[in-house]
């Protein structure tokens, strides 16, 4: 589990109540219900209209990404091509309908069964790279929910400040009540722009970082696959491969 996402949202958290603290503020004001309400509610209301159903409901499906390890490219993956190479080298292609499938991921598994059953390698490859395309049409589009969630989020906690000036407007007359009134209103804000740079636009980040992790793990299966389906040696895989592995390997360290 990748707790560093739950890390930054406390941290962060913690980081602005703590600054305001300091400013002499009280907690207690940053606690509004009607705002979080407001905000939330607007939010949620206005992802909803741009999308479907069923493309909202993957978003939400999709936030577990945020907190799992992404799949990295690494020797180990190379290592299991190259294997796959050897056994298509000394037993043909026909070796893969009897492979253990476990631990294999499902695309490399289609793959497999493509390469048991002869399918020509332009085939596979068109076929490969319709599943990748699908993949990230699927997904990224379902992780986009969040990024607009980032987007209107602000939005609302400007309506909610306009909403609690609008109240305030009815104790004009009373000095005392206006200043904290005023105070209270713009919390609909801080709501607004903590919960879109904070929360939202964050996990929108983390899980296209995992779904491009995912697509570099796929994709070198793919060219692995591909190189067993055009009869390459081991060796001339693992030459094509090598350098691959090692930059994005590096890419995961970024």
């Amino acid at each position: 589990m990748d707790l560093l996402t739950l890390f930054g949202v406390l941290f962060g958290a913690a980081a602005i109540i703590v600054g305001f603290s300091l400013e002499g503020g009280s907690i207690a004001t940053l606690v509004q219900p009607e705002a979080l309400v407001i905000v939330l509610g607007g939010t949620l209301g206005a992802v909803m209209i741009q999308n479907t159903w069923a493309r909202f409901f993957d978003g939400i499906k999709q936030l577990h990404l945020a907190f799992v390890k992404a799949r990295q490219v690494d020797r180990e993956s190379l290592s299991v091509l190259l294997e796959w190479g050897d056994q298509a080298k000394l037993n043909g292609m026909l070796v893969f309908e009897s492979i253990d499938a476990s631990g294999i991921s499902l695309f490399a598994k289609r793959g497999l069964e493509l390469l048991a059953n002869g399918v020509p390698t332009a085939v596979i490859e068109d076929a490969l790279q319709r599943e990748l395309d699908a993949y990230e049409r699927n997904h990224m589009a379902a992780a986009r929910i969040w990024q607009q969630a980032g987007g209107y989020a602000p939005t609302f906690g400007i309506l909610g400040a306009v909403l609690g000036l609008i109240h305030v407007t009815g104790h004009v007359l009373e000095p005392e009540r206006l200043g904290e009134g005023i105070a209270v209103a713009f919390i609909a804000t801080l709501y607004g722009l903590g919960l879109a740079n904070l929360v939202f636009l964050p996990l929108y980040g983390k899980i296209k970082a995992q779904v491009d992790s995912e697509l570099r793990f796929r994709r070198l299966y793919m060219d692995g696959l591909l190189a067993i389906s055009r009869k390459e040696s081991p060796q001339m895989i693992e030459t094509r491969l090598a350098g691959d592995v090692r930059g994005r390997s590096a890419e995961s360290l970024v």
